[in-house]
């Protein structure tokens, strides 16, 4: 039976995700977080932000929309990259907690009761997982060891993987946290806002899988200078916003 729609009120989760071109994915990954609601007996509901797809995503997402009355899309007229079209599909939600990922089936959407369980074991506004073992090639692996390491010594978040896609977050925290980057580093840019608004976070380990289909979208020498300039000016603005320079983060 598919997961019905809750009422405002009632939405326990929100499954967030952004989507661009993941024709070949999608409605398998959709369907496996509708059915994660209803095997946990979850008032809950999936938000896609559809991200300017060319392919037929947008398609795909529009018949989901129809058979499945507790997925909702957010529609961007054209791409405008990861951080905007999560940013959207958060904004959008109404759940108690949010969870966000990815939609080409690197994660899990079941695992969120391992989340859950942390966060109110230690008293956590947000809950990260870090991947156990990334099922990614030799190069993208010791590229995200760098980039941890790079987080560590700016802003001193002692996590594993900051970058990590899942996450699960108090619902108005999440839908406060302002999100400035496009690409890539969106998930370690809401971790560091998240500790420098004063929100608690914890870490989890959880399982990372192969990408269901489809392709990377990530061109690997541009977005490692795109990472490090954004890096450096979330630092800079993290320096202006605790010096009281700026109102917001």
């Amino acid at each position: 039976m598919a997961a019905t729609e809750p009422r405002a009120e009632d939405v326990f989760l929100s499954i967030c995700a952004p989507a661009y071109n993941e024709e070949e994915t999608i409605e398998m990954v959709v369907r496996r977080w509708a059915q994660v609601l209803t095997e946990n007996k979850v008032p809950g509901e999936i938000i896609i932000g559809n991200d300017g797809s060319t392919d037929g995503t947008a398609a795909i997402l529009g018949r989901l929309q129809g058979d499945l009355p507790c997925v909702h899309v957010v529609d961007l007229p054209k791409n405008r990259g990861y951080g905007a079209a999560l940013s959207a599909a958060v904004a959008a939600s109404r759940g108690k907690y949010v969870l966000t990922l990815d939609s080409d089936g690197q994660f899990d959407a079941g695992e969120f009761p391992v989340l859950l369980a942390e966060l109110q074991r230690g008293g956590y506004d947000l809950v990260t997982g870090y991947r156990q073992r990334k099922r990614d090639r030799i190069t993208r692996v010791l590229a995200d060891r760098a980039f941890n390491l790079m987080v560590r010594g700016l802003f001193g978040l002692p996590l594993r993987d900051t970058n990590c896609a899942l996450k699960l977050i108090e619902g108005q925290a999440a839908r406060a946290l302002k999100v400035d980057a496009r690409g890539f580093p969106t998930p370690t840019e809401l971790l560091v806002k998240a500790e420098t608004l004063g929100y608690r976070i914890g870490e989890v380990g959880i399982t990372h899988h192969e990408r269901a289909g489809g392709t990377t979208k990530l061109n690997a020498v541009r977005t490692s200078w795109q990472i490090a300039a954004f890096l450096v000016y979330l630092k800079y603005k993290q320096i202006l916003y605790r010096a009281r320079i700026l109102n917001s983060f």
